[in-house]
């Protein structure tokens, strides 16, 4: 089902406790508004001062569209805020190791993570979910460059059968290391779900992007 040369997953963000944030009970979440057609929520992490992120929008685009816009690296630097530059290090059809590394502002140091994504594809659901850990790997040693950080990122694309709209969740624990304080770590991750799913869409919509052959009867 899977073409490994389209197979590459990006990530913006990090978190000091794995946890699985897509588990968390709906009343879990505290909602904290909408932006740009996207609602955000958030939820205090046992053991963390970091806050977990939630965004959830529904796009008018195919999911064929927005999976064609995730998967594809030549995409990535149209939707992906502060991307600089990444370096796969293992590909399969189904999940990827890579480093990346995301430009921020004068005076901050720039992030850079070592990631693990997985697929999981339920076609009797139309669901496309994607499952982005850091990992270690010794093939990416920490650079002087950046700040080495971790994340751990659930993403879930549903398909409105005979529509083209998808129904989309992305959410995030991170921790972004270094000295930044906490207050303004929670400050700037409540914006990442709507910049990252409006960023997705915008670019799934934009002129001459192509379905993803696996998807398009979705």
């Amino acid at each position: 089902m899977f073409r490994k040369h389209c197979f590459s997953i990006v990530i913006l963000c990090s978190l000091v406790l794995f946890f699985d944030v897509q588990l968390a009970a709906a009343e879990e979440w505290e909602n904290i508004g909408v932006e740009d057609g996207v609602h955000v929520s958030r939820m205090q992490v046992e053991g963390s001062p970091m806050l977990a992120f939630r965004g959830v929008a529904v796009a008018d685009v195919h999911i064929s569209k927005i999976v064609e816009v995730f998967l594809d690296t030549d995409h990535r630097q149209h939707w992906v805020d502060r991307y600089h530059s990444h370096q796969t290090l293992e590909r399969s059809d189904t999940h990827e190791v890579y480093r990346i590394r995301f430009d921020l502002p004068v005076g901050i140091s720039d992030r850079d993570y070592v990631l693990r994504a997985d697929l999981e594809i339920t076609e009797s659901r139309n669901e496309f979910v994607a499952r982005i850990k850091s990992v270690t790997d010794s093939r990416a040693p920490e650079n002087r460059c950046c700040v080495r950080a971790v994340t751990e990122t659930y993403y879930k694309f549903t398909a409105y059968p005979g529509e083209d709209r998808t129904h989309m969740i992305v959410e995030v624990h991170t921790d972004p290391r270094g000295r930044l304080p906490t207050w303004l770590v929670n400050r700037i991750q409540s914006d990442w779900p709507s910049k990252t799913l409006s960023g997705l869409i915008n670019r799934a919509s934009a002129s001459g992007i192509r379905s993803h052959p696996d998807y398009q009867d979705w």
